[in-house]
């Protein structure tokens, strides 16, 4: 017997319960009739079968139906145990009474554990043969017209029940499909949910690196120049006051723009190499690195996320410049292809190691990943005391002229 579901993993014979009651009520009023005209039977004996028969209905109203149901799986065993002594009584009174074996033997298959199905079929169709022998006499014609009734109603009742149980094993399986099915599709939802989640929390990540924190830095050493210059040099003071100003408005709109994970604002207010130019130009004026820019080729629109990729990399090249080079003098070229762009940003700097660069982070690191997702690649020369040479190359795919 199996555990009680709802939904579509129920069984067939669960979602079309109202099919059971109507063969039950069917067959119940085709014995009442046939009982109610029978004539080669006593009065007493068609008042007695249509007793056990409406007690048989009330039986099945009030327990048979709730264990077909699964509402209650033990009321199976005790509506078996009732249903079936009353409906081979039912044929001992009345031969009609037989009709009600065609509603007690699915029963038997859907309510009960294959062997004790069949052990119940085996009393079943055993008691209706007893019932014969009596009425017919334990001899002679009379044996063998017993028997072979007998035989041949436990065999078509063991053939219901093992093609009810295949069906039974195979609705079994099929729930449990479902069932699987429906846990799997949860698991990917939370995996996805997770990833989106992860996903999200990395651009923030990474964007608050490229943007918001060298904008701090910036404004930083902006300060620390204003702070100097107060005694020295007023007007340059209040110059680079004004910088300042203009990195921290400049910065609050970045964070805007990343909240709401739109373009970067220099994207929004002119081309990509515009935008490299401005930078560059910003980033000598607040520094005093002498600075030089280059754009060459056809200029074109490339794809948002290769824009944001290669200004991104622009920023990121000019604020390690900035931090650690110690630069003099600092190159950047655009280059437009007719099958790539190519960034390439160069200083006189002191270097680094390029070998032992952090495989993880959201600096140089950060910058490989943003290049391998838009299908680019990322080219780092560099060691101690040769300066820094940074080259990114992007694909074209399907870029337009501008």
């Amino acid at each position: 017997m199996v555990t009680p579901m709802t939904g579509p993993g129920r069984h067939l014979w669960q979602r079309a319960m109202v099919g059971w009651h109507v063969v039950f009520a069917a067959l119940a009023l085709l014995t009442a009739v046939l009982a109610g005209i029978e004539r080669d039977t006593g009065a007493e004996r068609r008042w007695a079968a249509l007793g056990l028969l409406a007690g048989l209905c009330a039986w099945y109203a009030a327990t048979g139906a709730r264990a077909l149901d699964r509402e209650d799986p033990r009321l199976g065993h005790l509506y078996l145990a009732v249903a079936g002594p009353v409906i081979v009584g039912l044929f001992a009174v009345l031969p009609v009474g037989s009709l009600m074996l065609f509603a007690l033997y699915p029963q038997m298959w859907a309510l009960l554990p294959p062997r004790r199905a069949i052990a119940g079929t085996v009393a079943a169709v055993g008691s209706v043969g007893a019932v014969m022998l009596l009425r017919t006499g334990l001899h002679g014609p009379g044996l063998l017209d017993a028997m072979v009734p007998a035989v041949v109603a436990l065999l078509f009742a063991l053939l219901l029940g093992l093609w009810i149980t295949k069906i039974i094993q195979q609705s079994t399986e099929r729930a449990r499909l479902v069932a699987e099915l429906a846990a799997a599709r949860a698991e990917v939802e939370a995996v996805s949910r997770d990833a989106g989640v992860l996903a999200e929390r990395e651009r923030l990540a990474r964007e608050i690196h490229d943007t918001l924190a060298q904008g701090l830095t910036s404004i930083a050493i902006l300060l620390d120049a204003v702070e100097t210059e107060l005694r020295d040099d007023q007007t340059e003071a209040l110059r680079r006051l004004d910088q300042a100003r203009r990195c921290a408005r400049e910065n609050l709109a970045e964070t805007r723009a990343v909240v709401a994970a739109l373009s970067p604002v220099d994207l929004e207010r002119a081309s990509l190499a515009d935008a490299v130019v401005r930078l560059v130009d910003r980033f000598g004026a607040e520094t005093g690195v002498t600075t030089r820019h280059g754009v060459s080729g056809a200029r074109r629109a490339l794809p948002v996320e290769c824009e944001v990729v290669l200004l991104r990399a622009v920023q990121e090249a000019l604020a390690n410049v900035r931090k650690h080079a110690g630069a003099r003098e600092v190159d950047v070229e655009l280059h437009y292809h007719d099958d790539k762009a190519v960034l390439r940003v160069a200083d006189d700097g002191r270097g680094f190691d390029a070998s032992v660069l952090p495989e993880h982070g959201f600096g140089l690191a950060g910058m490989r990943g943003r290049v391998a997702e838009a299908g680019g690649v990322m080219v780092l020369e560099s060691a101690p005391g040769t300066g820094t040479v940074l080259r990114v190359e992007l694909p074209r795919p399907g870029w337009s002229d501008r």
